[in-house]
């Protein structure tokens, strides 16, 4: 089975707020965690890789399934037949092609797309196909496991005060509706020499968001009604 990291930023705690195969985690998503967390929780890679997909340019979301096509994400392909899926995001920052570490910046948390509430849905799913819901695999995450609804779920410790700065306080997060491009220069200038990986990020934040994927699955599955595990999130 595969382990993965903590998908949200250091020194960052969030619960679980749906579980495996329980409420809209069904057919693709069966193995899918969801997270509750305000807007502009800062959203981490869970593991090396390559960034397959990502989406940044949508501001639309509710709760119904209709509005599944327009969420933001990321898709991030491991090499080795699985990739890590992260949806939602208010505002992505890597693009299609780009390389990244476990524990990267790669966007912030929202309620883009098929959301009742802002949180983070993630997976680890097989990479069969094009689009960005491929099926998803039982895997673990690092320290926690199989963890459940209702499970406090840890982010790692900040190593250093600049990972801190970026991740871990409120000077880190994005806030709802906020054009990722207008980070100020000052503000980019006290982000410098952080995490490896942070630079390129703040690099490319003028550029356009990118752009990919087919939506939902590339064959049309008969779905049933589904419900959300609570109020406030879906999916």
């Amino acid at each position: 089975m595969p382990e993965v990291g903590v998908p949200f930023a250091c020194g960052r705690i969030y619960t679980v707020s749906q579980g495996h195969d329980t409420g809209s985690h069904q057919y693709n998503d069966t193995f899918a965690w969801d997270f509750r967390m305000p807007d502009g929780t800062p959203i981490v890679a869970a593991r090396d890789g390559v960034v397959r997909l990502a989406r940044g340019d949508s501001s639309t979301g509710g709760c119904d399934e209709k509005f599944a096509p327009q969420a933001n994400y990321v898709v991030i392909s491991h090499g080795d037949g699985l990739e890590t899926q992260y949806l939602h995001f208010s505002a992505v920052v890597v693009k299609p092609g780009e390389r990244v570490r476990e524990g990267q910046l790669i966007g912030f948390s929202g309620s883009t797309g098929w959301a009742c509430g802002a949180h983070l849905h993630f997976k680890v799913a097989r990479e069969v196909g094009k689009g960005w819901n491929n099926p998803s695999v039982p895997a673990r995450l690092a320290g926690f496991g199989d963890p459940v609804r209702d499970t406090r779920v840890s982010a790692p410790i900040c190593k250093d005060a600049g990972q801190q700065t970026l991740m871990a306080n409120n000077e880190g997060a994005h806030a709802p509706g906020q054009a990722v491009d207008s980070m100020s220069p000052e503000r980019q200038q006290a982000l410098r020499g952080l995490p490896p990986g942070a630079q390129s990020i703040i690099d490319g934040l003028n550029q356009p968001p990118a752009q990919g994927g087919q939506g939902l699955d590339e064959t049309a599955t008969p779905r049933r009604t589904r419900t959300a595990s609570g109020p406030s999130e879906t999916r």
